[in-house]
């Protein structure tokens, strides 16, 4: 769940995660004044979750930590028999497909709030929480809080400048791999 709140002096991005990171909770006040509908770059937001749980995917879990556990040899003998050269967390694609934009994947944007991931309707949802016990798809590091607080300050940055389209273009940069992938050198200790 992504939630925006203005108070005083600002705006305050909350991106829930498990256990809590600081770099998902973080506070802007530059270029905020009159936004009140958030959709667009929340939508980018959806852009970088889908790219985060595809690395997921690719990397069978790697990306975040420590890799998925491995498969139990009886399991591994039967799937590399009848599902050759799939990957671990990949026999149909459902769960794939699910945290990662294609079938079975569910977005619910609002003006200030925004969940993504599994469709309560994808075929994957019995295995994804079975598979979740020991491998787990969602799980957020840090250098990701950064590139979600790099693509908040570059839309409204683009907002303040009213190009692309107000702020619209930034979830297709994103899912075409912009903005977001050079946030390793940017100090946010004085964002705001």
């Amino acid at each position: 769940m992504a939630e925006v709140a203005r108070n005083t002096g600002g705006v305050t991005f909350d991106f829930r995660t498990e256990p809590p990171m600081k770099e998902f909770q973080f506070r802007v006040s530059r270029f905020t004044e009159g936004i009140s509908d958030w959709t667009t770059a929340l939508s980018a937001c959806g852009q970088l979750f889908q790219r985060h749980m595809g690395m997921q995917f690719e990397t069978e879990g790697e990306a975040s930590g420590e890799g998925w556990d491995e498969l139990s040899p009886a399991y591994k003998e039967w799937k590399d028999a009848n599902f050759p050269g799939e990957p671990i967390g990949v026999l149909y694609g459902y769960l794939r497909s699910s945290m990662t934009g294609g079938g079975g994947y569910s977005e619910n944007i609002g003006k200030t709030s925004a969940d993504y991931g599994m469709s309560p309707t994808s075929l994957a949802i019995e295995y994804g929480a079975d598979f979740a016990e020991d491998r787990p798809v969602i799980r957020m590091t840090p250098e990701w809080g950064r590139e979600y607080q790099k693509v908040m300050h570059q839309w409204l940055i683009a907002e303040e400048r009213n190009t692309m389209s107000g702020g619209a273009g930034v979830g297709e940069a994103v899912r075409l791999g912009g903005i977001a992938g050079n946030v390793k050198n940017v100090d946010w200790a004085g964002a705001g």
